[in-house]
């Protein structure tokens, strides 16, 4: 937003028409219709709204109405169309959500049989099978372009992967063949073919992975191992862990703009046993300065019992050097004074950020970001 020519003010929640997807506690499905509550105040226009009427003036209409109400009313009709029952918008409207009445709770998806040999012989081509022996030619049973995989025991559609023929796909196999997972059929164990945990993304089995052929494909530890983190075993005897942490009353980092949020919590201490403040003659709401190899920053020092030694807390929760005056300090280029509230801003801190001083190093498998654990240095400033 810093760098932006141009800001268009959104609609909130209570602002705007939208469906909701939320994970339903019952396992039964749930349609949930979020409607507009009070008008946009101000010009603030909802980021549908504006989309449709951009598509328009550029000649090329999304085919969904002229605003995100429209849209909500013709998806509820379509709706209607393919789930037998469905009452449509004007229900939506009333009442919010709508559950098939007649739905059950989808528990233990993963126990379902795929096909079941044990009850039933299979006959694949005149010939019949009354076990999994050879499931390879069992697989023809659940379509043409089914094959197994004897390392994983899955059957898959090698037609929905990148594979150029049947003869590529079972020379590769199901882990090492791109998008193999979109063919997934289901998991042998025994005499039965079960759903299994049907995998997203990745080429995994139908099992409770514990053991990861794609992990050891990859070059790492296929299972779940601990490996110590190198600076830590480096560590000097005056180095401390920075770890970072989120407070109650802010939204990670992106609600520092509500005014009575960042009144509440506006600065962000740095946490500290006693015992490791006293050894580096540090006392409560002293300043300090906490350096990493990339850099260092500045906060005070709150002394508490509720940190362990070897460690400070910063929370990421505050900091910003853009996003408004009750963020920041910092008025934006062509921001008014007409606020009424700014004269009630009486705080003139608004926190340092840690992320200044710690280094870029994500996980090399999940490549998550490490967040807490990067070695610093704590000194009275």
């Amino acid at each position: 937003a810093a760098l932006a020519d141009l800001i268009l003010p959104d609609a909130t929640y209570l602002e705007r028409w939208d469906w909701e997807d939320m994970v339903s506690p019952t396992q039964v499905g749930e349609h949930i219709l979020r409607q507009s509550f009070i008008k946009p105040l101000g010009e603030a226009r909802d980021l549908g709204d504006v989309v449709i009427d951009l598509a328009d003036r550029m000649g090329m209409p999304l085919g969904i109405g002229s605003s995100k109400e429209e849209f909500v009313k013709k998806s509820c009709e379509k709706t209607a169309k393919k789930i037998q029952g469905f009452p449509g918008f004007d229900y939506m409207k009333k009442h919010g959500v709508w559950t098939d009445p007649k739905a059950k709770p989808d528990y233990y998806g993963y126990k379902k049989t795929v096909l079941d040999v044990s009850k039933e012989p299979v006959t694949v081509g005149g010939v019949q099978y009354a076990d999994m022996s050879e499931p390879e030619k069992v697989s023809p049973h659940m379509g043409d372009d089914v094959l197994y995989d004897k390392e994983t025991g899955v059957f898959w559609h090698w037609k929905h992967s990148k594979a150029k023929d049947a003869e590529e796909a079972m020379k590769k196999g199901y882990t090492n063949t791109k998008n193999a997972y979109k063919g997934y059929v289901g998991q042998l164990i025994g005499d039965k073919v079960y759903k299994g945990f049907k995998p997203d993304k990745l080429n995994k089995s139908g099992y409770f992975e514990l053991y990861s052929m794609l992990l050891k494909n990859k070059g790492f530890a296929p299972l779940p191992t601990y490996v110590p983190i190198p600076e830590h075993q480096k560590m000097k005897s005056d180095d401390l862990i920075l770890t970072t942490y989120k407070i109650a009353v802010h939204i990670h980092s992106r609600s520092q703009n509500c005014k009575w949020l960042s009144e509440m919590y506006h600065d962000n201490p740095g946490w500290i046993n006693p015992k490791t403040a006293a050894a580096r003659g540090i006392k409560n709401g002293d300043k300090i300065k906490v350096k990493s190899y990339i850099g260092e920053i500045t906060t005070k020092a709150r002394v508490t019992e509720k940190i362990m030694p070897g460690v400070i807390a910063i929370s990421h929760s505050v900091g910003h050097w853009e996003y408004g005056r009750y963020a920041s300090g910092k008025k934006a280029p062509f921001g008014h004074d007409n606020d009424p509230d700014l004269k009630l801003m009486w705080w003139k801190n608004h926190g340092v950020h840690a992320n200044w001083i710690i280094p870029n190093s994500p996980d090399p498998i999940n490549g998550q970001q490490r967040w807490m654990d990067t070695v610093v240095k704590v000194t009275k400033a």
